[in-house]
């Protein structure tokens, strides 16, 4: 017989294998190792290599105890809790348990520096970063993503914080709309792992890849990444990326009119679901729902969960994309205590983050509660010089439905039709489209002659109109391109504005 190889080389292995995504190959070391193991401390850090691979397949809450299990095993070794706590820290980001990941990863640096453990250093510093991140702290999170990125060293583990570190440092930038510096950082990251051996993450790097060319409008390259993103997770076992990459390409597929390819991987997203509320990523399944519904209260349903997702993650992308439909669709139904909740949610983040996206996005949340012209025009102005596209085109479409003259919602619809047009939108294209050929036909409104108009919003005064010259509230849907609810609820905000009881006394309060 040849010669065994000592436990410690074993150990090694077993690192390099998760290192290059081969979790098989992984396991069956980890489970020798805790077998033939008489070290307490070294069974610690095999524990927490376990919980590593769980935390990769998304199986975050069993990492979690896999991970307290690992430090109670590694006690009071220095060196050893500091690496436990440094890949566990991770584990408490991907589960939105940010305060948690920051005590973990604080401690990690104290221990690490404390013992010169380089690798937990860094790796903690990573984490920090996406903490920093998911709380909206846009400058400490740069800070540390940076600070992490700036490292060359080689070794075991390297490749992997490092390649881990610049794709937070993308995602951090594109928060901050540095859009062709986070593709430059998102890129390196993808090739540090490639050419270094951090495969076992490539297919998150590359889902995230992904979300980062949908937000600026590059959809092409979108759906290729979260193609690539697939095939990946499907050979390394790394199935934590699987409901960002599915729900990105269903998205540009609901949103390109291919309704039926966006619900074959909505299907398959929701039956491969991680756990009972699924992981990170799934606000863009609910996205792509919201994207391929034709049901009013589908699509309201799925945006209320995609804003419950990240809820306790102010800074992570999706929700540039959706608060301002979210509100506008709130308020059509009349549900302003949500519209209300969620536009200050967004003012706050926006008011810490002053970048121009989430300014702009604010401005558009709060003039879909105030009915204010000036302030969407504002928000819309904003999003122009902040390379994003799809909010830009919604913003376009809520104009012309509030706009107060056939010109101004001409000029609205045909920007929105531009920009879908651009994206290969075809769905939304062809319903400008036919929102322009309305709106063509539609005579000049006459000025008001009587009546409280001023405390009304332009929705809301389209709406009064139409019902003083007796149509239904059918008609009127029919006649302004909006569901027979919004009409309901318009004309009951009027009537509340207005202090009148019904129809009626609003009809002879403005005849």
């Amino acid at each position: 017989m040849g010669e065994q190889p000592a436990v410690s080389d074993l150990e090694l292995d077993l690192w390099v294998r998760i290192q290059a995504g081969d979790f098989d190959g992984a396991f069956a070391l980890a489970t020798r190792l805790l077998t033939i193991s008489t070290d307490r401390v070294q069974c610690g850090r095999v524990e927490a290599a376990i919980g590593l691979m769980m935390q990769r397949t998304g199986l975050m809450a069993d990492s979690r105890d896999q991970f307290a299990r690992a430090l109670t095993l590694v006690g009071q070794s220095g060196p050893d809790r500091a690496l436990v706590l440094a890949v566990a820290s991770l584990s408490s980001v991907l589960s939105g348990s940010l305060e948690q990941a920051e005590a973990e990863a604080s401690e990690a640096v104290v221990l690490a520096e404390q013992h010169g453990i380089d690798f937990a250093v860094r790796q903690s510093r990573t984490t920090l970063a996406a903490v920093h991140l998911g709380r909206g702290r846009l400058a400490e999170a740069l800070a540390c993503a940076e600070a992490a990125a700036s490292y060359d060293d080689d070794g075991i583990g390297q490749a992997e914080y490092r390649s881990t570190a610049h794709v937070l440092l993308a995602m951090v930038l594109a928060e901050l709309d540095r859009m062709d510096e986070a593709h430059a950082a998102i890129a390196e990251g993808v090739r540090i792992a490639l050419e270094e051996g951090d495969t076992g993450q490539l297919a998150w790097y590359l889902a995230s890849q992904a979300m980062l060319h949908f937000i600026d409008g590059g959809w092409e390259a979108a759906r290729d990444e979260a193609r690539r993103s697939l095939e990946r997770a499907e050979a390394t076992g790394a199935l934590a990326a699987r409901p960002l990459a599915w729900g990105i390409a269903a998205c540009i597929e609901g949103l390109r009119g291919n309704v039926g390819d966006a619900r074959v991987l909505i299907a398959r997203a929701r039956s491969h679901r991680l756990g009972p509320g699924g992981g990170l990523g799934e606000e863009w399944v609910a996205l792509a729902v919201a994207a391929t519904s034709a049901d009013d209260d589908e699509r309201y349903d799925a945006l209320c969960e995609a804003w419950f997702r990240l809820r306790g993650m102010p800074s992570f992308l999706a929700w540039k994309v959706f608060a301002h439909p979210l509100v506008a669709l709130a308020v059509q139904r009349g549900d302003r205590a949500l519209a209300e909740a969620v536009s200050a949610r967004v003012g706050a983040v926006a008011e810490a983050a002053g970048t121009a996206s989430a300014r702009a996005t604010a401005l558009c949340c709060a003039a879909a509660l105030s009915g204010s012209a000036a302030g969407l025009d504002e928000g819309l102005a904003l999003l122009r010089t902040a390379g994003r596209p799809l909010p830009l085109a919604f913003g376009c479409v809520a104009a012309a439905r509030t706009a107060p003259d056939p010109v101004r919602r001409m000029a609205a619809l045909r920007e929105a039709s531009a920009v879908f047009h651009r994206l290969g939108a075809t769905t939304w294209s062809a319903e400008v489209a036919r929102d322009l050929v309305r709106v063509s036909s539609e005579p000049a409104a006459a000025p008001a002659r009587s009546g409280p108009w001023h405390l009304l919003t332009p929705g809301e005064q389209r709406v009064v109109r139409l019902a003083v010259e007796g149509l239904t509230n059918q008609l009127i849907a029919e006649r302004l391109g909006v569901s027979p609810r919004t009409v309901q609820a318009q004309l009951a905000s009027a009537c509340r504005k207005c202090d009148v009881t019904g129809r009626v006394q609003l009809a002879g309060l403005f005849a």
